[in-house]
């Protein structure tokens, strides 16, 4: 006698078999810790949004390198990153990963502006970090609109694996160009 398990949506099995893919894929994006064709341009634009957003400006997340489907970033650990403990809160993990996840979703579609929403975060936490600074690269795995799944690593000064990350973004289209994205944002300001 087994155990029956109903799938209800095609997503589901999608999904599944993605974040398996994503998992074996961790390792080797950890061979390499800059993004392939690094996009100047792209770059400069993405600091541009990194000095509009207060809550990147909040958490101290700056932006490192990025390139097509790929993006480095990292945190400067402080107090405010502290919990209790004296270790630095799971929640600042989870909010660059996110923000790394987030600009190599939209290096994917560039020089077009995407709306790219997180729907699933996990982090695994594989060690403690309590000073220096936290790093994240996000990469692209798969995109097929409107889901995106991305992972990325997070890594400390020693660049020392301390934990890992898979993100699930739903993506839709815009029209717009990146640029006119930006300067929507400066109006509102």
């Amino acid at each position: 006698m087994g155990i029956r398990v109903k799938i209800t949506s095609p997503w589901k099995w999608l999904l599944m078999g993605l974040m398996l893919k994503a998992m074996v894929m961790i390792p080797l994006a950890m061979q390499e810790l800059n993004c392939e064709l690094g996009n100047d341009e792209l770059l400069r634009i993405m600091k541009t949004i990194e000095g509009l957003s207060p809550y990147w400006e909040l958490m101290g997340i700056s932006i490192e390198s990025v390139g097509k489907d790929c993006a480095i970033g990292f945190v400067e650990i402080g107090r405010k990153h502290m919990q209790v403990l004296g270790t630095v809160h799971g929640g600042v993990h989870a909010a660059l990963v996110d923000a790394m996840a987030w600009v190599a979703v939209i290096s994917h579609y560039y020089p077009m502006y995407v709306i790219a929403v997180t729907i699933d975060l996990t982090v695994k936490y594989l060690k403690p970090i309590t000073e220096g600074v936290l790093k994240a690269v996000a990469r692209v795995v798969h995109i097929r609109e409107p889901i995106a799944l991305i992972t990325a690593e997070l890594m400390n000064r020693n660049s020392e694996l301390i934990g890992s990350s898979t993100m699930t973004y739903w993506v839709t289209k815009t029209g717009k160009s990146i640029s006119e994205f930006i300067s929507d944002i400066r109006n509102r300001t």
